[in-house]
């Protein structure tokens, strides 16, 4: 359970570097014309809302893969959260190569850097 506990630190990875990227991208688009309160509002609609699906699945699938490769013995434990990040990330690497959603590829390299922010959490909270 302490293993699964360590997953804030990918959601919260992803959702704020999701939610600056978002807020970057409204604020720079020259065909709309709106303030900064507007532009975090629309990005939070954008990541809350339109990515409420992907934050279960993302969630869901965290778990699953803890509870697979991780939780029983956390030996080669860098391979493991990498093996877990190419399994999630799978979907997005394919989205963002067919539909050209860069926000897709801003949350595969987060979610990457807090798979590897998490090993020190993750040996830390088992030993």
């Amino acid at each position: 359970m302490k293993v699964i506990k360590t997953n804030w630190i990918n959601l919260l990875g992803v959702f704020l570097v999701v939610l600056l990227y978002a807020i970057i991208l409204n604020l720079t688009d020259t065909s709309i014309s709106h303030n900064l309160f507007q532009a975090i509002f629309a990005a939070l609609i954008l990541v809350c809302g339109y990515g409420m699906i992907f934050w279960g699945i993302f969630v869901i699938a965290l778990i699953v893969l803890d509870l697979l490769l991780i939780t029983r013995n956390q030996n080669n434990l860098k391979v493991k959260l990498l093996i877990e990040w190419l399994i999630v990330s799978s979907p997005f690497i394919y989205w963002t190569m067919r539909y050209k959603e860069w926000i897709f590829l801003v949350a595969i390299i987060a979610f990457l850097i807090t798979q590897l922010l998490r090993k020190k959490h993750i040996t830390r909270a088992t030993h």
